[in-house]
């Protein structure tokens, strides 16, 4: 599972009432509830883990050197590694003002079944990517917290 998680950028910012705001980067984003805890995987903004789920989230933040192209195209890159891909749902999504593309499937990874929830967004030079990441019996279980997690989202504008 980290090795889904793990993919490029680097924390730097700071978790206050529950919140974390990357000033760098200028976003904030909810952390997950208290089952959710914090994982340090080299690449991830943020990630976390839920050993009673087995389950992992993750957000990687990429503003140096982003993917060009679609959105949609882009987006696949969060399924690398992944074996006998096969897409449940994609879909258009737009979230505190940046398009994206969250597509659900199921899959294997290291020769176990996972079911994986992927958002990507894009605004201005950075791509944001959050990914879930459960076996299917225990999916739907932790997939709300992962929807208030990049739901909560939001871009800080400096004045």
């Amino acid at each position: 599972m980290a090795a889904l998680l793990a993919v490029s950028a680097c924390a730097a910012g700071t978790i206050r009432d529950g919140v974390y705001h990357d000033p760098q980067r200028r976003f904030t984003v909810r952390v997950p509830a208290e089952r959710w805890q914090p994982l340090k995987l080299d690449g991830a903004a943020l990630s976390f883990r839920a050993p009673d789920l087995d389950a992992g989230m993750g957000l990687r933040v990429d503003c140096d050197r982003p993917e060009s192209g679609p959105t949609p195209s882009v987006a696949r890159h969060l399924f690398f590694g992944l074996q006998d891909k096969r897409v449940e749902r994609r879909e258009r999504i737009a979230v505190s003002g940046a398009d994206g593309v969250r597509t659900r499937l199921h899959a294997r990874l290291d020769d176990r079944p996972v079911a994986v929830d992927g958002v990507t967004l894009r605004r201005g030079e950075c791509l944001y990517d959050f990914v879930y990441v459960a076996p299917p019996q225990r999916f739907e279980e932790g997939w709300p917290d992962f929807d208030a997690f990049f739901r909560s989202w939001t871009l800080v504008l400096t004045p």
